[in-house]
C-alpha cells in the first residue's frame, strides 16, 4: 500500500488572521475553523465574509503596487 499521500493544508494570510483576532476577540484557531466552514453560526459567517473582503482588498493593493512599480521601471 502506498501511503505517501499527504494532506495539503490551506494557509491563511497571517495579517488578516491577526486583524480578525483583534476585531472578534476569538482564537485564531476558531477563525481558521470558521473560514474553512468547520463551525456554523452567525459569527463564523461574519468572519468568513470579512476574511474574503480583506483578502480581496489585499490582493487589489498588491496588484496596484506591482503596476506602479512596473510603470516606474519602464520610464
Amino acid at each position: 500500500m502506498d501511503k505517501s499521500k499527504t494532506k495539503i493544508y490551506k494557509s491563511y494570510d497571517s495579517n488578516i488572521l491577526e486583524a480578525l483576532f483583534v476585531k472578534y476577540g476569538v482564537s485564531k484557531y476558531y477563525i481558521r475553523q470558521s473560514i474553512s466552514g468547520s463551525v456554523q453560526g452567525i459569527t463564523p459567517d461574519c468572519i468568513k465574509k470579512d476574511y474574503a473582503t480583506m483578502e480581496k482588498a489585499s490582493k487589489d493593493i498588491i496588484m496596484l503596487l506591482i503596476q506602479k512599480t512596473m510603470g516606474k521601471e519602464n520610464k
